[in-house]
């Protein structure tokens, strides 16, 4: 066990709102954000849809004009280590900014975290991804048919933070499982596309390659 871990006890840990330990900033609705305005290429703009298990997936991405990106300048772009989470719709997913994610815009339906210094950015998007943290966000939503929450609410969210090395222990190991997650899951998708190819061919009649992988 990491010796940070060993050593940590309840009585290291503080609990403080989240807006005293992060910079919460709302996302843009302004020039070429509605999807009149996307393009084909310009600046990436992640909207709800992207934030998919604590990262920020391209599937369904969409881009704004560097002339209307240019136009919206720096305060809704995002930096690595931010954290993006939905303020409408469904609400409780955060997503963690990765390097080559930086410079990308955020939609006006998003909310963005960026930790300070007393926060280790990894440990936060697993501690806000619990369902505690969940169950806090659904006691505080508003909104009947579309729900939704708001900047200065989230900003009171309470988060308990242990002394920064045992959050980035804490950080390192759930990225490790993560990762591993992440593996199986392809391995899982890829087996599934080859399951659904052989059985269009087995179905068609037609035979295997004498060298097929499928343990037959």
């Amino acid at each position: 066990m990491d010796t940070a871990l060993n050593e940590a006890n309840t009585d290291d840990q503080v609990e403080r709102p989240l807006g005293e330990v992060c910079e919460v900033q709302a996302g843009t609705s302004g020039r070429g954000t509605s999807s009149q305005g996307f393009s084909d290429r310009g600046t990436p703009l992640v909207r709800p849809l992207n934030i998919v298990e604590s990262r920020i997936s391209e599937h369904g991405l969409v881009h704004v004009s560097e002339e209307n990106a240019a136009h919206l300048g720096h305060r809704y772009r995002l930096l690595a280590n931010d954290i993006v989470t939905a303020r409408t719709g469904t609400l409780g997913r955060f997503a963690l900014v990765e390097q080559e994610q930086q410079g990308w815009l955020m939609s006006g339906q998003l909310l963005r975290l960026r930790p300070s210094a007393a926060v280790d950015p990894h440990y936060l998007v697993h501690y806000l991804a619990l369902p505690r943290t969940r169950a806090w966000i659904d006691a505080h939503t508003s909104g009947s048919t579309v729900p939704s929450i708001t900047r200065k609410t989230v900003e009171s969210l309470p988060v308990r933070l242990p002394p920064l090395n045992v959050q980035r222990s804490i950080g390192e190991r759930l990225e490790l499982l993560d990762a591993r997650v992440r593996l199986q899951s392809e391995i899982l998708e890829t087996t599934r596309e080859l399951r659904s190819s052989l059985a269009e061919l087995l179905f068609a009649g037609r035979s295997l390659p004498p060298n097929d992988s499928t343990g037959t």
